[in-house]
């Protein structure tokens, strides 16, 4: 933080160093008093690239321009119009961009923008660097892909996904090592761009201009398209279809990565992949005597998600109770052995065991048998912690009691629109407790409030407590 000469140029006109003064005396009252949605709509949004906050992000001292440290895009405009003093809107610094440098040594700078605190603030302020380390990063819409990014979204900022990639437990036994072919390796090329911790040395040799910030997205839009032609193009995509369709890819590359073949699957049992390992839970049907309640046929089987129907439902609790419902089975040759009577059997849906991670899709597109499709934009209400213990199968449980079994939100993905138009946003919890919106490009901080309000299209919670 050495003098910067082109301030004091600027400070040897008074009505030039008034103006200064003013614009940082605004600009720090703006940064202090707005509501967070206020400061990052008007002083941490880039005008460019829409981004909030890449990097850092300066509002011009000389015009209304703000603009990303990222993408180059203040400085573009630095160099474009001559405008060189851009005020840092997480901090309120005076930054530079022909010193590259903050203005920390001219007095009235100082005086007027930290008064006392300046010393402190020399110490803990630094130049903005090229890397996100907490994740907080949107993709870009390159042409109807939110139902592709909103899916990530919440795939990258599971825990149990992002500590097996941290873990490079892909990247280690990988044959391909290539984000182009291979969907877990375009996964781990996202996450290393939204978490990593690349050298400067190493970004200003291999890309002296700015950094391709969506190398691992534009990586997994190709490995998407190569395996499944259908995903390419500039349709409406539906984002619960590349959700089954991530979980079976990252299961194969699993098997590729232990040179065994997809075909060897069993999926009755569960895998040590990543997708069965987190997300797989198990389904018990049971096919019983109306008159004796004989079970006479029990079949378990997995399933990554549940589907659940919303029609006439207000909560989520009702959707799950219209699931685990007793059904009357019509038309079916039942004959219980036990009773010798053929009436009509009961058919039961219960869980047999839960996954670490609990996926629910609310049925909002009804499809017609004269091939119609509607969307359904019925209200469900969704908890932050929902109790799993009602819809367990207790037959091996103490007593027939089963525990309160607890889950914690961390995820939705919202669809806004019709069948045909419509667009995918997400809504995460990170680990701080606090929820952001993720808007293709845009991140920004919501309540829960605001989030209860959602209307929800898939739900992610996470297992939290087992009493």
């Amino acid at each position: 933080m050495l003098g910067c000469q082109h301030i004091e140029q600027v400070f040897q006109n008074e009505r030039s160093k008034e103006g200064v003064i003013k614009t940082c005396n605004a600009a720090r009252y703006m940064i202090s008093h707005f509501v967070r949605k206020e400061k990052y709509t008007y002083a941490m949004k880039c005008s460019e690239c829409h981004e909030i906050n890449a990097g850092s992000n300066f509002m011009c001292l000389q015009c209304g321009f703000s603009g990303c440290w990222n993408d180059e895009h203040f400085m573009q405009h630095s160099k474009k119009v001559g405008h060189v003093f851009g005020i840092n809107s997480s901090n309120g610094l005076l930054f530079c961009f022909k010193c590259e440098d903050y203005i920390g040594s001219n007095e009235l700078i100082a005086a007027s923008m930290l008064n006392k605190y300046w010393d402190d603030v020399v110490t803990k302020t630094h130049v903005p660097m090229l890397e996100h380390r907490d994740g907080l990063r949107g993709l870009l819409n390159m042409g109807s892909t939110c139902f592709m990014s909103s899916i990530v979204q919440c795939l990258i900022h599971n825990p149990y996904f992002f500590q097996f990639s941290i873990n490079q437990l892909h990247s280690q036994r990988c044959p391909l090592q290539d984000p182009l072919s291979c969907i877990s390796c375009a996964l781990d090329k996202i996450i290393w761009d939204f978490y990593g911790h690349t050298e400067v040395e190493k970004i200003s040799k291999e890309r002296p201009n700015r950094r391709n910030e969506y190398s691992g997205f534009i990586g997994l839009l190709v490995s998407s398209w190569k395996i499944n032609e259908n995903l390419a193009g500039y349709f409406q995509q539906d984002a619960h279809e590349y959700w089954q369709f991530l979980l079976n890819q990252l299961h194969n590359d699993y098997m590729v990565c232990h040179n065994k073949s997809p075909e060897e699957t069993n999926y009755a049992e569960l895998c040590d992949c990543i997708a069965h390992s987190a997300f797989q839970g198990f389904l018990k049907s049971s096919i019983v005597c109306r008159e004796c309640q004989m079970d006479s046929k029990t079949t378990i089987d997995p399933f990554m998600d549940l589907s659940l129907d919303i029609k006439d439902k207000s909560n989520l609790y009702d959707c799950l109770d219209s699931f685990h419902k007793k059904e009357r089975l019509h038309d079916f040759d039942y004959h219980c052995k036990r009773c010798n009577t053929s009436q009509n059997a009961i058919k039961r849906l219960i869980i047999h065991k839960l996954p670490a991670v609990l996926v629910l899709q609310l049925k909002r597109f009804e499809h017609h048998l004269n091939g119609n499709s509607v969307k359904l934009n019925d209200f469900v209400q969704f908890p932050l912690y929902l109790n799993m213990c009602k819809y367990c199968d207790n037959s091996e449980c103490k007593d027939g009691l089963v525990p309160d079994i607890l889950y914690e939100l961390i995820g939705i993905i919202a669809h806004r629109g019709t069948v045909n138009e419509g667009h995918y946003i997400a809504f995460i919890k990170v680990t701080s407790g606090q929820w952001f919106k993720f808007n293709d490009s845009m991140v920004s901080s919501i309540t829960e409030e605001e989030l209860l309000k959602e209307q929800a299209y898939l739900l992610f919670y996470v297992v939290n407590q087992v009493n």
